[in-house]
């Protein structure tokens, strides 16, 4: 009989976990141009974003994310690996340590498209649209 192994579960369990809240739980609707993109809504707001990296794959896959100026993205980012974390036009980078959700808060000031991603390997997690 084969011992159980918590940690494939435990993995599991942080990508579903990160699928469903990012989903769930980040306070969105689709565009008006029908494409189905997250679009964060109010101003001032603190919007929560949940990433999960297994690999080279990012759940949800990277998308891009409309905020309105003023707004602050609150982006946890869970990896299966050590790496960098950078969200360029925010300035603002942190260090992921493998399995343990990481959080970014990212305050929108500028207008603009700005990338979020990783190092190693060089992953887009999302972009972030601040209108």
């Amino acid at each position: 009989m084969r011992a159980f192994r918590p940690l494939p579960y435990a993995v599991t369990a942080l990508v579903l976990a990160g699928t469903l809240t990012g989903v769930a739980g980040c306070a969105s609707t689709s565009d008006s141009t029908g494409t189905g993109q997250p679009v964060a809504t109010g101003t001032g707001a603190v919007k929560r974003l949940e990433v999960t990296i297994t690999g080279t794959t990012v759940t949800p896959p990277p998308a891009q994310v409309e905020v309105p100026v003023g707004t602050t993205l609150e982006l946890v980012v869970t990896s299966d690996h050590d790496d960098e974390l950078h969200a360029h036009g925010f300035d603002d980078e942190a260090t992921l340590e493998a399995g343990v959700p990481t959080t970014l808060r990212l305050t929108a000031t500028e207008p603009g498209v700005y990338d979020v991603e990783t190092h190693e390997p060089a992953l887009t997690l999302l972009s972030i649209a601040v209108r």
